[in-house]
């Protein structure tokens, strides 16, 4: 432990890493590894208040009891001290004062992913974390993007993709193999997730899974209204759009979603602003919890000579200082003993010069690791800046996209007037009307159109920003690695001296 944080970690199932081929030789690759660690990879090049931050991802080989080895596949990710939607649905459903803003906040969370180039692919109230505000009020969390889709980069195991998600949550574009899937089926989830917070239940009334997946493809949902009492109309109608079989029927993407949504709560009086940051630690920001406790047990030693440090528990200056400790009270005890041979002060020079050499590795380790710290720093602030100059974008390109479309309805109503016009003073009227229409969509289209390079250019720039840091946080993990590797050397030739000392001075060592 080189800083002290609170982290979850999660860690890939054994039965789920490659394995051996049964009287080959050969490994199997598993394609849920990469599943796993993309959800890192994804979540990176995210960075929203409302999604829950990895910190760390790799692979690391332990030792078990017993000497058995094995690898672990893993991820260090940001502590949320809440619970699971999944949890406060089943108590009872929400009401839609409550249920707006959590559904706000995950929507954001997916404008950003989706212009991003990543699709979650799983949304569902167990993905959902929720933590309760000072003042009320819920900070909703998204998680698990561990099957998500970058959409520029595609997909090496498009066979196992197709078998993740949830049932009853999946958008039915999944299950019919299309491959032009976009964030729309993201919406889609959320949809359900809408539905199920305020009546308890899911769209569609089913026996087991297999009816989950099925039933979305040639029935219609149960209408929200007919579950629960008291849902406004637009909020039961941008429900049942949202979870639409055909996804442009949904929908355009998630800023549209959010503008109806925003448009309902404004009727019903609730507020579905962004959270403010800062509700509890961030990643990357020490979080003191009372029953987290890194000390070592009980001593093996005298009371009066403390255990040596454990490698791995104490942060490398607290090991430093352990040691120093440690070493002072065998000092005070060889002192007291005039009947040692010169190896043992032989032993104790040598360790003095050990810890020295340790505090010097100790400070370039905290060094290298405070550079690795601001390394993330100013990753989430220019990930952060960028985001969210393409959130602004692309709100704005959502708006002139849904202009566009309501003018070219509104050309195609003019045209079937103009057509069956039998006046010529009212079909002269009507081209007169299908002009400025065609003048305005042209327009709007320019503008849309504008408005996408504008994100293409900032999405290249936060691009090219991501590969220098990635590139620059590996040359400082190896750095980190290496240095950390020093100390561990130093640390295990302490622990052989210092059992050396013990057993000279006839201490017992459990």
């Amino acid at each position: 432990m080189l800083i002290e944080r609170l982290s979850a970690i999660k860690v890939l199932n054994d039965d789920l890493l490659d394995s051996e081929v049964p009287n080959s030789g050969a490994v199997r690759e598993s394609p849920y590894r990469e599943h796993f660690l993309r959800e890192a990879r994804a979540v990176n090049r995210i960075n929203h208040p409302n999604i829950v931050e990895i910190s760390d991802y790799g692979e690391a080989t332990v030792t078990l009891e017993g000497g058995i080895r094995r690898t672990v596949v893993y991820l260090v990710m940001e502590y949320v001290p809440g619970e699971s939607l999944q949890k406060v649905i089943a108590r009872a459903p929400l009401s839609a004062v409550r249920a707006i803003p959590i559904v706000s906040q995950v929507a954001q969370a997916l404008a950003r992913a989706h212009q991003t180039g990543v699709i979650h692919r799983d949304i569902k109230p167990e993905n959902i974390l929720l933590v309760t505000r000072k003042g009320g009020g819920d900070l909703a969390k998204l998680t698990d993007f561990g099957v998500a889709k970058i959409t520029h980069v595609g997909s090496t195991a498009a066979s196992v993709e197709q078998v993740l998600g949830t049932p009853g949550y999946i958008a039915p574009e999944y299950l019919l193999g299309e491959t032009t899937i976009d964030g729309r089926a993201d919406l889609y989830s959320l949809g359900v997730v809408l539905y199920q917070a305020l009546t308890g239940v899911l769209p569609f009334d089913a026996r087991d899974d297999a009816e989950l997946l099925t039933r979305p493809l040639s029935e219609d949902p149960v209408p929200a209204g007919m579950r629960t009492r008291d849902l406004s109309p637009a909020l039961e109608d941008l429900i049942m759009r949202s979870i639409s079989r055909r996804a442009d029927d949904r929908p355009h993407d998630a800023f549209r979603f959010l503008d109806e949504l925003e448009r309902i709560a404004g009727t019903l009086g609730v507020s579905v602003s962004l959270p403010p940051q800062g509700t509890f630690p961030a990643a990357g920001v020490p979080f003191s919890v009372d029953t987290i406790d890194d000390e070592p047990p009980p001593s093996i030693f005298l009371p009066s000579i403390p255990e040596p440090p454990r490698l791995g528990v104490a942060t490398p200056q607290a090991m430093v200082e352990r040691w120093r400790t440690h070493w002072s009270a065998l000092e005070a005890r060889v002192d007291r003993r005039r009947d040692l041979p010169d190896k043992v002060h032989d032993v104790m020079h040598r360790a003095a010069l050990l810890v020295e050499g340790l505090d010097r590795a100790a400070t370039i380790v905290g060094a290298t690791q405070r550079a690795l710290d601001q390394l993330e720093t100013e990753a989430r602030e220019f990930r952060g800046s960028l985001g969210n100059a393409i959130d602004v974008l692309a709100h704005d390109l959502s708006k002139a996209h849904t202009r566009v479309l309501d003018l070219t309805r509104l050309r195609a109503q003019i045209y079937l007037k103009k057509r069956h016009a039998t006046d010529a003073r009212e079909a002269d009227s009507l081209a007169w009307e299908l002009a400025a229409c065609d003048d305005e969509r042209r327009n709007g289209q320019a503008i849309r159109d504008d408005l996408g390079h504008q994100i293409g250019a900032l999405q290249d720039r936060l691009f090219q920003r991501n590969n220098a840091h990635e590139s620059e946080v590996q040359r400082t993990i190896a750095a980190l690695e290496g240095e950390s590797a020093g100390m561990a050397t130093l640390h295990r030739e302490l622990e052989m001296l210092s059992a050396e000392v013990a057993r000279s001075l006839g201490l017992t060592v459990a």
